[in-house]
Order: C-alpha cells, then sequence, then structure tokens
C-alpha cells in the first residue's frame, strides 16, 4: 500500500564409430527430440538459475499491483494481507484504520490505481540460498508517470510459502545515489546471506539500532551514520518535539520492539552492501511540571482512543529504511519511510 540468463548449450560434433558411441553413453533422449544427461536433465535444466525466472518475477508483481489495488480501493487489510507481510503489511493496514485522519483529497489518492513502469528485477541466484527478491520501478499513478529519480525499490519475500511484498522504499534526487550493484559470474544479483556479520564498519543488522540511535543522540553508534537528507531529519525529529513539549513537558527516544527482524542485504560493485530494513522507534512524551499536561494529536488519540489531556505517552513509529554500508568510511542512511503504529497512553493501562 505504500508502495507504492543465458542458457548455454554445448554441441559436440565428432565422426566416427567411436565418437558416437561417447555421446550416446554421455546423452539421452527425452522422447520429445530434446537431449539430455544421465539424469535426463535437457541443457535447459543444467543452466543457471534464480530463486525465481523474470518472467515469474514479473507474474508476481504483476498480481501484487492487481490485489493491492483493490485492497486500496476498498481500504481492505484482509485483501492486501494476500499479497503483503511484514512491516510493509504492518503500516498498509495501520494506514487504512487511520484512513479517516487523512484529508478528503489524500483519502481519494490513496484510492487510485497506481503502476509499476520501467521495471527492473534485481533477482539472486537460487544457489544463494535467499528467498527473495527485489523490484526498482517508476510508479505510473493517475497523474503520470513519476520522475525517473524518484525509484521504488519493493522487497518480494516467501511467506509461509507465498510470494509477499515485505518492504519498500524510494529514491529521491536528495537521497545518497544509489550504487552499482555486484553481480554474479552467472549475472544474478549477489546477496549477502550473513547479515550478522559487519560488512564495513556496521552489520546490516545493526542497521536498526543506527536509525535509533540518530533519534537518541547515540553519538557513539549514530557517528557511524554519516549526513544524509534522510538522517538529519531523524536527527531534527526530537529537537522539534522537545521544542513543541517545552516547557513543561519533554520526548526521549528509544528502541522499541518488532516482530519484522529480517534484513535483506545485496553486494555492490565497488565491495560495499545495499541494506533494506525495519526499526521500531518508541518515543516516550512525559510532563516535567506536575501542573502540565499533554494533549495528544488526532493520531495518537486516534491509537489511544482518548482525546483527553494526559501526563504521558508512549508512541511507537515503525520504519522501513535503506543504507549504503561501504567497504571503508561511514554508512549512508539512503531512505526511510514509517507510520504510527501505536500509541498507549494513562487511560490505556500506562502507568
Amino acid at each position: 500500500m505504500l508502495t507504492h540468463r543465458t542458457n548455454r548449450t554445448a554441441l559436440l560434433m565428432a565422426a566416427g564409430t567411436a565418437a558416437l558411441a561417447l555421446t550416446a553413453s554421455a546423452c539421452s533422449s527425452d522422447g520429445d527430440g530434446k537431449s539430455g544427461d544421465d539424469n535426463g536433465r535437457t541443457a535447459a535444466d543444467r543452466a543457471p538459475k534464480g530463486v525465481v525466472t523474470e518472467a515469474g518475477a514479473k507474474e508476481i508483481v504483476d498480481n501484487y499491483v492487481k490485489v493491492n489495488n483493490r485492497a486500496n480501493a476498498k481500504r481492505d487489510s484482509h485483501i492486501l494481507s494476500a499479497v503483503e507481510g511484514g512491516g510493509l503489511f504492518e503500516t498498509s493496514a495501520n494506514g487504512y484504520k487511520q484512513d479517516k485522519l487523512q484529508s478528503a483529497k489524500d483519502r481519494a489518492d490513496g484510492r487510485k490505481p497506481f503502476e509499476y513502469v520501467n521495471r527492473e528485477y534485481v533477482i539472486p541466484s537460487a544457489k544463494s540460498g535467499v528467498t527473495w527478491f527485489a523490484l526498482r520501478a517508476d510508479t505510473k499513478g493517475a497523474n503520470g508517470t513519476s520522475d525517473k529519480t524518484s525509484r521504488a525499490t519493493v522487497v518480494f519475500d516467501k511467506v509461509d510459502g507465498d510470494w509477499k511484498a515485505v518492504w519498500s522504499g524510494w529514491t529521491t534526487k536528495k537521497d545518497p545515489k544509489t550504487p552499482a550493484l555486484a553481480k554474479d559470474s552467472d549475472g544474478f544479483a549477489v546477496p549477502v546471506t550473513d547479515t550478522g556479520k559487519k560488512q564495513g564498519i556496521l552489520a546490516p543488522d545493526q542497521m536498526d539500532d543506527a536509525l535509533v540511535a540518530l533519534y537518541a543522540t547515540d553519538e557513539k553508534l549514530g557517528n557511524k551514520v554519516g549526513a544524509s537528507e534522510t538522517a538529519k531529519w531523524m536527527t531534527q525529529f526530537p529537537l522539534e518535539q522537545n521544542k513543541m513539549l517545552n516547557p513543561g513537558g519533554k520526548s526521549e527516544f528509544k528502541a522499541g520492539k518488532t516482530d519484522h527482524k529480517k534484513v535483506y542485504a545485496l553486494r555492490t560493485e565497488k565491495g560495499g552492501t545495499l541494506t533494506f530494513f525495519n526499526a521500531d522507534v518508541q518515543e516516550y512524551m512525559h510532563t516535567t511540571d506536575p501542573a502540565a499536561l499533554i494533549t495528544p494529536s488526532p493520531q495518537i488519540a486516534f491509537l489511544v482512543g482518548s482525546k483527553k489531556d494526559e501526563r504521558v505517552f508512549l508512541v511507537d513509529y515503525l520504519h522501513q529504511g535503506s543504507a549504503y554500508i561501504p567497504a571503508k568510511g561511514t554508512v549512508s542512511m539512503v531512505t526511510d519511510s514509517w507510520d504510527m503504529i501505536k500509541a498507549e497512553g494513562p487511560r490505556r493501562g500506562l502507568r
């Protein structure tokens, strides 16, 4: 909802009885004129394979767009659950629930169909052991095709045996340029299978903590993330929140809890790593003046179920971010999208 090979055939030509006997023992017919090996495999069977074929990836994406458009039109998360999973589905489903908070124009825009054009399928080899692939594309909606400098990336993974979109993000002109991806000898994308291992100064699995560090002003970890528009916004948000609450109130940030822990990562041509991850940031809004109360925003009030002023609120934001970890040097936070997924107050049992 937020989203928006070559087959190499060897041919042996030889003359003479000995050569014919040799080729006869090495190949067999599958009954329809195709040559196979001792196991009956054809050259096409032996060709390198990806986790999905490009035709298969196209079919998966086409179905995702079709079902997503139907779910968007009805704001029906049950329909959407057939093609979305993970953090992407959680943010999408929450967006449906909070639809009434949007303006009439935004609600109407959210129901309009979209399509992915200028597609590029990023497919790892089946031998890599991963279960996912990625799509890079422009989004075409009612207002035309998005600028090519604003590319969507969507990660599709197997969820309970079904292909589903689980992560999405967009790069804009202000974001760091996405590095060129590495390819193996067969032309497939090269995934990072051990995301817990450091690829430069950070492991892909550490990116959720690095994102939280930008909010929490954790300099030890935050300093490993270089300047970018996305990183700048994350460091400014706490300052803006505290400015809004001051005097009499304060916001503090720490890591929240999320079930969406799987990290996706790809090698780049220059030896770096492009990674896609989820992160939960929890904001602790509280008063510092005994006489003060905090007025919840419409979104917080909706999630809490009360518009009543309170002394404290806990708010969780689920982020889907991407970052480039170079072989050497600081990390670049490339993209980030987020949604407020949970809020609690004293009237809901928070003490």
